[in-house]
């Protein structure tokens, strides 16, 4: 049986102000196009929504835009979050999603 899955990158990365960080996230569904979404915790315990993708469109919060994009490889099952350049307001616990319904975000 399979069941939906995501898996992402290691929770502790430490990256220096300036550089270019991509946070792992490969997935496995038995959907053919599941929603995929990264959504961070800040240190203010402020849950934030970071960046939304399926196989026909993609987006961000408005804090992503510029620095913040998604390398959606479809045929690896992955949906990395690139942060370029990285910046001390970006300290947050990351968590990549996934959903298999129907309903798209409204935009940020």
């Amino acid at each position: 049986m399979l069941c939906d899955k995501v898996t992402q990158s290691s929770p502790d990365q430490m990256v220096a102000s300036g550089s270019e960080v991509v946070l792992l996230c490969t997935y496995d569904s038995t959907y053919s196009d599941p929603g995929l979404f990264w959504y961070r915790i800040r240190p203010d315990y402020n849950f934030q929504f970071v960046f939304y993708g399926d196989k026909s469109r993609s987006h961000g919060s408005y804090f992503a835009k510029g620095r913040f994009s998604v390398k959606h490889l479809l045929t690896q099952k992955a949906f990395h979050l690139v942060i370029s350049p990285v910046s001390t307001e970006d300290s947050a616990t990351y968590y990549c999603a996934m959903s298999t319904m129907m309903q798209v975000p409204r935009k940020f």
